[in-house]
């Protein structure tokens, strides 16, 4: 006999489909709120995948990712589990905001993961989501973009160990940057790999790019991203794909010299490598002037860069990456 498989108020048995919520307690009318989670359950045993979206609310790319991906998933054809969290923090999206902005003391959620019971609200809704994923996943794939101030092309954080390291190689060609991040801190990647499992952060995307056909191209990206892992890991049928070698390294957060507004400079590569002393981008002044610079440190890649104009001193322009290695052997032989 066959037992249900149990999360939040979803009860799924194999070939079935159903969707319902993690409860996060109750509104000002005493009804309850919940987290929303889709489940797949597929009629043979495999890895139980989540795929975790909008953990900032300015991240739209997750939820509209994930429901392309979904289109293409048959639950009576699936090895395995795929549970579908398109929006995490479903206060901070229905602000359009990073985070909740009713919760100032623990407004990112990506950074104090899992939260606590009795913590501020944020932390709360981060414990009940922690609490139902635990102890029902071997892979977590958190979907982030560049939101509401800039856009980041394709990187990966995977957490330092080899689980996750061989999930950020299955996300496919496309997602050859891939930098090991700690275990243990406060997102839900790290915590699934301080429990020796799979976890990985990728990121693609902006609000800049969220119009019509952008919206779309992005979205089938990561989507496609997600079903090369399910295929990877033989959760449905066909061969997956990979990149012939992974990029390796660190990030440097590159701010801006002066206040005033940023401009990129014109035809910039994304993840292409770059000498040291490349013009990202310059800082005008309200007269025309430039007043400021930011240049490539040293050789390295772009994947990160400002699309909000408006930039204060010390504020973020560009994150630029360091390749220290690169290595051909994450999928094991």
């Amino acid at each position: 006999m066959v037992a249900p498989l149990n999360i939040g108020t979803v009860s799924v048995m194999p070939g079935e489909m159903k969707r319902g919520g993690i409860p996060i307690g109750g509104d000002m009318y005493a009804r309850q709120r919940e987290v929303p989670i889709i489940v797949y359950r597929g009629v043979e045993d495999g890895p139980i995948l989540w795929l975790n979206g909008a953990t900032h609310g300015d991240e739209p790319e997750g939820p509209f990712s994930i429901y392309k991906a979904l289109a293409q998933i048959d639950p009576k054809k699936l090895r395995g589990t795929v549970v579908a969290v398109p929006v995490m923090n479903v206060q901070a999206f229905t602000a359009g905001l990073r985070g909740d902005p009713l919760d100032t003391f623990s407004h990112d959620m990506n950074r104090i993961y899992p939260g606590k019971a009795d913590g501020y609200p944020t932390d709360r809704v981060a414990w009940a989501h922690w609490q139902a994923m635990k102890d029902n996943c071997d892979l977590q794939i958190a979907i982030h973009s560049g939101g509401e101030h800039s856009y980041l092309a394709h990187m990966i954080f995977a957490s330092d160990n080899p689980v996750s390291l061989e999930l950020a190689a299955a996300m496919g060609p496309n997602w050859s940057l891939v930098f090991r991040s700690g275990t243990g801190g406060g997102n839900p990647s790290s915590q699934m790999g301080a429990l020796g499992k799979g976890g990985i952060t990728v990121e693609l995307g902006g609000n800049c790019r969220t119009l019509t056909n952008d919206f779309h191209v992005i979205a089938d990206d990561l989507a496609e991203g997600y079903l090369n892992v399910m295929r990877h890991y033989g959760m449905i049928d066909g061969a997956a794909s990979y990149a012939p070698a992974w990029r390796m390294g660190f990030q440097i957060a590159l701010l801006a010299p002066a206040t005033g507004m940023f401009v990129g400079a014109a035809d910039l590569p994304f993840e292409t490598t770059l000498p040291a002393g490349t013009l990202i981008g310059q800082v005008y002044d309200l007269y025309g002037d430039v007043i400021g610079e930011v240049r490539a440190p040293r050789e390295g890649v772009i994947f990160g860069l400002r699309s909000r104009p408006s930039v204060l001193e010390g504020q973020w322009c560009c994150f630029f990456g360091v390749i220290e290695q690169t290595v051909d052997n994450l999928i094991p032989k």
